[in-house]
């Protein structure tokens, strides 16, 4: 009778330690690291009450369970996003008397005039398998039996862009002294992120007959970049375990330690790409996502300027989400829209990420307008394109002093982003000029004008004549857009941001082998783009080069390396070898 009066006194000062928290749902519940257990193990039974102060704590029968220890005390307080919550658990170290699935009832706590009872554990005690080792090599030789790893899919099959999440968990039956990751898995033809926030606690789990504790170790999100079958390389750990029935001579002399490595079974992955047709709105979300539209006004005149604001977010890859095309009048002049932010978080162990686009839009004539937007997704669950619409942003345009030249020649976006200026040229000078105003000031002021106009106009009649090949003019820009891409990657690594370094290094390697080798995204592999360069003559050491880089890009993304000398290393590589295919890259007769 003692011993729960000093636990009941225990309870109401610990339950009274932290106030504040009735914002929060008041919850009395009981879980257990185990369903089975063999006889002779043991388990861990926890009775938690959350974000409120308790008395009178009743625990529950143990009549076919030994209490080997308990009740040990825990407490937590955590504040999130302003909310704060607290939990306070009372644990039990069990282990079963015999042989037979057991129930056990109910714990039961006073808060605040009423009783709160948890709901009751189902138990199954199995016959454990023994051992029959009794010398040192059958001691040996049942170590490897007693700790494995494995790699575990939460789904084997899926969609290009679908997200994947591969678990590293680790069972023994042994008592584990140290372990580390000697070797990596690789993850070709996927965007690997490891997911650093997950639960680690240990769970005991009954595999043929023996009782493992078992522990998450590792958890990796995965993105696949295209369709085919994969195969995932074991991860390989090196292990030290205490090697049982060794037995000290002295209090001094330390236990016996036996180290060695295990590793995961390879795994599979099929990769299907997405089907057709595909909505025109579609730009490479894949998974589930939300979209979020904003204007900064609906009243203005042809010399302004609209931002209209696109914020998508969902647990798909969002560096693959390009700024969907808007559908819009031709009353209409629109920028390319820029990418404001992007960033990448974790809930519920998996990768969720959040993009924001801007979109730049200037009307040409006055009038009543209605401006709407369009995103659309690929759902895995549901196996459907699933298509988003902004609400209906109503315009009303009035006629503005300037002509519509002068508004589309120079708009100049300030810091914030919100308004255009204008730069309006003055081309007044000195009256008294006999030159200014005369017939041929006017036309020398015409003429580039007039020249870039034909230009314009000529090219468009050759594309529509087809004369000139789109594909061709992709090839020809390819390097410059690969070059841009490039000098954006070093104001990076002169940043020291190492992931947005490397991604762009990447996006400039991939984009120009696609606009170079005539590759559709969708059907980029390190195969297509070996085959595709040794077919057009280029050397096998600049081949090697190229992939090398990608390879260096996808671990870098995937470990998060940031070493300056690194980047530097892989910018001038990147810089050399695309000079290189450059200049040997020869269509074939």
């Amino acid at each position: 009778m003692s011993h729960f009066i000093r636990l009941n006194l225990l309870l109401i000062c610990c339950f009274c330690v932290i106030s504040g928290v009735a914002q929060n749902s008041v919850r009395f519940e009981a879980s257990s690291d185990a369903r089975q257990v063999v006889l002779g193990g043991y388990f861990e039974i926890v009775f938690t009450l959350y974000n409120a102060e308790g008395k009178n704590f009743n625990p529950p029968d143990f009549n076919n369970f030994e209490v080997l220890t308990g009740p040990s005390e825990s407490r937590s307080v955590s504040i999130i996003n302003g909310r704060s919550s607290q939990s306070y658990g009372l644990s039990y170290n069990l282990q079963p008397k015999r042989i037979g699935k057991f129930t056990i009832g109910s714990a039961s706590v006073r808060v605040d005039g009423k009783t709160l009872r948890t709901r009751p554990i189902q138990i199954e005690v199995l016959k454990g398998k023994n051992s029959s080792a009794s010398t040192k090599e059958e001691l040996d030789q049942e170590l490897g039996e007693g700790v494995f790893i494995k790699a575990i899919l939460n789904k084997e099959e899926s969609k290009i862009g679908e997200q994947i999440v591969v678990d590293y968990k680790l069972y023994t039956s042994r008592n584990i002294e140290s372990y580390s990751v000697s070797t990596e898995s690789e993850y070709p033809g996927f965007f690997a992120h490891e997911v650093r926030r997950f639960h680690g606690r240990q769970i005991q789990e009954v595999i043929d007959g023996v009782q493992y504790t078992t522990k998450l170790i590792k958890k990796v999100a995965l993105f696949p970049q295209q369709a085919g079958l994969f195969i995932i390389d074991p991860m390989v750990m090196n292990i030290s375990v205490a090697v049982d029935g060794n037995r000290r001579r002295s209090i001094f002399s330390l236990p016996k330690v036996a180290t060695f490595n295990i590793e995961t079974e390879p795994i599979e992955i099929k990769v299907s790409p997405l089907p057709e047709p595909v909505p025109p709105s579609f730009s490479g979300a894949v998974g589930k996502f939300n979209m979020r539209t904003s204007v900064n006004r609906n009243k203005l005149t042809t010399d302004d300027a609209i931002t209209l604001r696109m914020y998508i977010d969902g647990n798909g890859d969002i560096k693959q989400v390009q700024p969907p095309t808007l559908d819009i009048s031709d009353k209409f002049e629109m920028y390319d829209p820029k990418v404001i932010n992007e960033e990448n978080t974790e809930s519920n162990a998996q990768l969720y990420g959040r993009k924001e686009f801007e979109y730049l839009i200037i009307p040409k004539e006055p009038g009543n307008y209605t401006l709407t937007a369009n995103f659309s997704y690929y759902d895995p669950d549901s196996s459907a394109y699933i298509t988003l619409n902004s609400e209906s942003f109503s315009l009303t345009v009035a006629k503005g002093e300037l002509n519509q030249t002068q508004i589309l020649a120079q708009p100049e976006q300030t810091q914030k982003k919100e308004d255009i200026r204008y730069i309006k040229t003055d081309l007044s000078l000195s009256r008294g000029s006999s030159f200014v105003g005369s017939g041929f000031f006017w036309i020398l002021f015409a003429f580039p004008f007039l020249l870039l106009g034909g230009v314009i106009v000529m090219r468009q009649i050759e594309i529509s004549r087809g004369n000139i090949d789109l594909s061709e003019l992709k090839k020809k820009k390819a390097i410059k857009l690969a070059q841009k891409r490039l000098a954006q990657a070093k104001t990076f690594m002169d940043q020291q941001d190492s992931k947005s370094f490397y991604d762009e290094v990447s996006r400039a390697s991939f984009g120009y082998v696609c606009d170079k080798l005539n590759i559709a995204f969708s059907e980029l592999s390190k195969e297509n783009v070996r085959s595709k360069l040794q077919s057009l003559s280029v050397a096998e050491e600049s081949i090697e080069r190229f992939m090398q880089i990608v390879k260096t890009c996808e671990m870098a993304l995937f470990a998060g390396k940031d070493n300056a000398a690194a980047m530097k290393e892989t910018y001038g590589q990147a810089l050399e070898v695309i000079a290189a295919i450059e200049g040997q890259v020869k269509q074939p007769a």
